[in-house]
């Protein structure tokens, strides 16, 4: 369950969310309640999201990611309405979704520090073993920011474009509950 407030004191607003898997797509592996419905000036709602797919067709030995998509379109006031020209902007908010399996064992708080760099045809690999999401943030090179973000998926890799082969990378993590741990040092094999 999710809940979503409007704070606009004037305006309302139409709320659509659905859910995406990893590539973008659409996923019916989850039904959302209301899918559709309007949200009131200064009041809240909360949004529903139930897993309906099949669960054996998830893998096993690691995480599955989803994306909680909400689009909020504006609406006009009588006198916008009778503008002829105008600009209307809806924005839509994209929210990770873990489906983590029963099955996996180990602690994900601790996770970060399983993962490991190393210098791959003149680019910076980062390995990530476990059966966990990585969320990092700010990857820094010897005090240079060399990424913003960088989500890696379980039992993956990512690269990152740099030459400069120092031993000294150092990122935040963001955990389960959305806290970053900072000035972690990724460990080079």
């Amino acid at each position: 369950t999710l809940k979503i407030y409007n704070s606009d004191k004037d305006g309302n607003y139409l709320v659509q969310s659905w859910v995406s898997d990893d590539h973008e797509k659409k996923s019916t592996d989850f039904v959302i309640t209301p899918p559709l419905f309007v949200i009131k000036s200064n009041s809240d709602s909360l949004l529903n999201v139930v897993f309906t797919g099949d669960k054996e067709q998830l893998p096993k030995d690691r995480e599955k990611l989803y994306y909680l998509n909400s689009k909020v379109i504006p609406s006009l006031t009588e006198q916008e309405q009778k503008i002829d020209n105008a600009l209307l902007i809806s924005t839509t908010t994209k929210i990770k979704l873990i489906v983590r399996p029963s099955e996996i064992k180990g602690n994900s708080f601790e996770s970060y520090k399983d993962l490991k760099c190393s210098y791959e045809n003149n680019k910076l690999r980062i390995d990530n073993p476990t059966p966990f999401y990585m969320n990092l943030v700010s990857l820094t090179i010897n005090g240079i920011e060399v990424s913003k973000a960088e989500t890696i998926a379980p039992k993956t890799f990512i690269h990152i474009n740099n030459n400069d082969k120092s031993k000294k990378l150092f990122f935040n993590f963001i955990n389960d509950y959305g806290v970053q741990i900072k000035n972690i040092q990724c460990n080079f094999v």
